[in-house]
């Protein structure tokens, strides 16, 4: 399964889609919980790096990414347009909802790993879907 199920599902906010994917990912694709979070941390952290003053379009954000020239800049031009979307501050709260779930799945919650996982996807589609309304008004 390709880990983009996952975040794609999370930047639309849509926590049924997004938790059926997580679901697949631990079952059918065999992925360790700490592999799941690392996608989830990099999805993230890409938006991050793109919340800068000299990023304002598509070749400046593969830039930024280190994207070579001639690739394509799919990647950058798509986490432009959600850090566009949910804003640098939900951006922000975020990774440190994704960075909290690591903390866990490494021993500070006993918690079992899939629900750490399911949590945390739940709320980064939450933020998504609010940061979007907001964005909206």
């Amino acid at each position: 399964m390709a880990p983009w199920e996952l975040t794609d599902a999370i930047d639309r906010g849509d926590t049924g889609v997004a938790l059926a994917a997580l679901r697949r990912m631990l079952a059918a694709g065999e992925r360790h919980p700490l592999v799941v979070v690392a996608t989830l941390h990099r999805h993230v952290a890409t938006m991050l790096r793109l919340d800068a003053p000299g990023i304002s379009g598509e070749v400046e954000a593969a830039a930024a990414l280190g994207i070579a020239k001639g690739r394509s800049t799919f990647p950058a031009k798509k986490a432009l347009a959600q850090l566009r979307r949910v804003g640098p501050d939900a951006a922000a709260e975020m990774i440190g909802l994704v960075a909290d779930a690591e903390l866990a799945l490494k021993g500070a919650s006993a918690l079992p790993e899939e629900l750490v996982l399911e949590v945390v996807v739940a709320r980064l589609c939450r933020l998504a879907r609010v940061s979007r309304s907001s964005a909206a008004r």
